[in-house]
């Protein structure tokens, strides 16, 4: 369990959603944190399109890693940051992941679709 100034060290990592850095890897992708009690779910957020609903869990598999990977890198930064702020490692076990595609636009004239990808991924944080 974490303590007091351990989790404002967590909070102040995690807080980005305010100007320049709430958009540093790109302007159609995000990946915010929060924490309540001991677990910290990361949502990982983009815009995608898709060529048609024939092959749409084709499709969706190769943002299915990049979101993987893009998680993996963020969780590996906040441990680095951690760290450097509290003075010891943080332990983050997964708890779990699960994702989501929710269309945004459709047209019965074009067979693009723009729509969000979203995952949500669960670590208990100790």
């Amino acid at each position: 369990m974490l303590n007091f100034e351990e989790n404002n060290v967590l909070g102040q990592i995690l807080n980005d959603t305010y100007g320049k850095s709430s958009t540093a890897v790109s302007p159609t992708m995000s990946i915010k944190g929060s924490l309540q009690g001991d677990i910290l779910t990361l949502q990982y957020t983009t815009v995608v399109n898709l060529a048609s609903e024939r092959n749409l869990r084709d499709q969706v598999r190769v943002f299915e890693d990049e979101s993987i990977k893009i998680t993996n890198e963020f969780m590996k930064n906040v441990k680095r940051q951690f760290k450097e702020g509290s003075g010891r490692s943080l332990s983050a076990k997964s708890l779990g992941t699960s994702d989501s595609v929710e269309m945004i636009t459709s047209s019965p004239f074009t067979p693009r679709k723009t729509a969000y990808y979203r995952r949500f991924t669960n670590f208990k944080c100790e």
